[in-house]
């Protein structure tokens, strides 16, 4: 450096004297002169705003979602929709309601501009047409940042109610999970990746059946990833003939559990037989774990198509179904671990019957439905017991569990570890319903309906995305709740005359500065000015003052 430039280390001198007088100031005491008044009206308060909401927005940022929607949404007035769409995501994750009462709190929110409601929504429309670039969008984004395994997919279908009868092409009456069958619903189908993180969703109308989502989701994936081969994981809801004769056509893998009480004779037989059995034993000589494969020709019923309907009538009535069998292999799995929680979960359950077993209208409420299984009763007298064999038979079962898989090449190790993850799929839906509260559902027409769970599904990215984050770079384990909670606590208040305020945030939790640090915004100061919590946290406080 010295033979290309003999002044370098005069220069650089100067360099770290200016670095250094940067940090004294920055760290200098800010003075402020306030005057003593009094309070009567409210707007005499010193000021305050939420901002937890920054870390939405570099999230939102760091996801390239403000440039594409700017250049996707085809609107004129493109920067306030994309502005509106930010600030309806980040008001869905720190304090979910309504787009009315969104629209009614945009001023407590630190940098926002506030939209007419018009505005809020109307780009609901816009994320009903944009939903399908959205997901690309952010597939693409979450195939290159996280390590997703493309080939799998967990999938499951819940339901989300209208506190509505008024039906409509998506609004209709069905099955309901959460018990509203009083009230018209949407099903949703969802698939996540390994990490959690939501690839794909689709809406279907309220009537839908769930076994008959399965095969839109998957063809919706295939398009997404371009893949010729996916191993969809699901719970026995999905276990229908046709699903699975679909999926082995297609040339797919399933990993789907199998419900050992219901399956024939001749299997259990296998289960209870001791041949074939791994077994693992611990250090006091018990058994703790045991395994075991049976492969077994699956055979599945497949509703016959029309085109396949013979013309030619015949006496009796009409085929329906075609029986097909499929090649698989069924992993047990024991352990003494989940035979311990069986039998707890089943004796609660009978302590709760026996206390209810000298008040039979309430038993004859709920005839056959959860404890009540376990009775032997005559519906016309009073005289009830417990069904001790059916009890016994119960018991039979503790700690026996079953995945069944067209994959012949894995291991009960791999299957366990695959049908593992479903879970998260199952926590991912108790995320949009109770902590975005994705239902019940505020708005009616169709395309404002699709746009509203575009944005849920967004929001449950962001989220889930924030927990990976926390987990793969910080090492923390973080719930979703929390992070929710560390975006809608931090309040910053606003001291002294524009421009010469003093800005004191206040109420930050360890998540949000974790959260922060990870996605590289400049630490907090304890009091600061304008421009340096703009610097801070991407947030300009003077659309909020002026």
């Amino acid at each position: 450096m010295l033979a290309e430039d003999p002044d370098t280390i005069a220069k650089l001198k100067v360099e770290a004297a200016e670095l250094t007088k940067a940090k004294k100031e920055s760290q200098a005491p800010i003075s402020l002169n306030l005057t003593v008044s009094d309070i009567s009206s409210p707007n005499d308060v010193v000021p305050s705003f939420r901002f937890g909401h920054a870390l939405i927005k570099q999230l939102w940022s760091v996801l390239g979602l403000d440039k594409f929607f700017i250049e996707s949404c085809g609107k004129r007035n493109a920067s306030a929709v994309s502005q509106a769409l930010f600030y309806l995501v980040a008001h869905r994750c720190a304090e979910p309601s309504s787009i009315h009462a969104s629209a009614s709190e945009q001023t407590s929110y630190a940098g926002i501009n506030p939209l007419g409601i018009d505005v809020l929504y109307d780009v609901l429309d816009v994320l009903s047409n944009q939903k399908d670039v959205v997901i690309r969008h952010l597939a693409d984004f979450f195939e290159k940042k996280t390590n997703r395994k493309g080939p799998e997919a967990y999938y499951d279908v819940t339901t989300y109610a209208f506190e509505s009868t008024r039906w409509g092409e998506l609004r209709m009456f069905g099955f309901s999970k959460d018990h509203k069958n009083n009230e018209v619903q949407v099903v949703m189908g969802l698939l996540l990746d390994n990490n959690g993180i939501p690839i794909t969703y689709e809406l279907f109308p309220g009537n839908t059946m769930d076994q008959s989502t399965l095969t839109q989701s998957v063809e919706n994936l295939k398009n997404l990833y371009r893949l010729d081969k996916i191993t969809v994981v699901a719970d026995r809801g999905l276990n229908s003939g046709s699903n699975l004769e679909y999926l082995c056509k297609g040339g797919h893998d399933f990993v789907i559990s199998y419900t050992l009480k219901r399956s024939p004779d001749a299997f259990k037989e296998l289960v209870w037989k001791g041949e074939g059995w791994q077994e693992a034993i611990d250090s006091d000589g018990k058994l703790t774990f045991r395994s075991k494969v049976v492969e077994q020709s699956l055979e599945v019923k497949v509703p016959i198509v029309q085109d396949e309907i013979p013309t030619e009538k015949k006496r009796g009535r009409p085929k329906k179904y075609n029986h097909e069998t499929i090649p698989v292999k069924i992993h047990l799995t024991w352990s003494a671990k989940r035979a311990e929680k069986d039998r707890s979960d089943r004796e609660r359950m009978l302590e709760r019957l026996r206390k209810r077993l000298d008040k039979p209208y309430q038993l004859k409420a709920a005839i056959k439905r959860g404890c009540n299984q376990f009775l032997q009763m005559e519906i016309d007298t009073e005289d009830w017991k417990l069904d001790e064999a059916k009890i016994a038979e119960a018991a039979r079962y503790d700690g026996y569990y079953a995945v069944i898989t067209n994959n012949l090449d894995l291991s009960t190790e791999q299957v366990s570890r695959i049908y593992g993850g479903l879970w998260k799929i199952e926590e991912s839906f108790r995320i949009l319903k109770t902590d975005l509260r994705a239902r019940p559902v505020f708005v009616w027409n169709d395309e404002h309906i699709k746009g509203h769970f575009a944005m849920c599904f967004i929001s449950l990215c962001m989220l889930r995305y924030a927990q990976y984050l926390l987990e793969e770079v910080g090492g923390k384990s973080i719930s979703a709740a929390q992070i929710m909670q560390a975006i809608q606590d931090p309040l910053v208040l606003v001291q002294g005359d524009y421009p010469n305020n003093v800005v004191t945030p206040t109420r930050i939790s360890q998540v949000y500065l974790d959260l922060a640090t990870i996605l590289k915004l400049p630490q907090l100061k304890t009091h600061m000015t304008l421009t340096k919590f703009r610097s801070c946290t991407k947030l300009d406080l003077t659309k909020s003052l002026i």
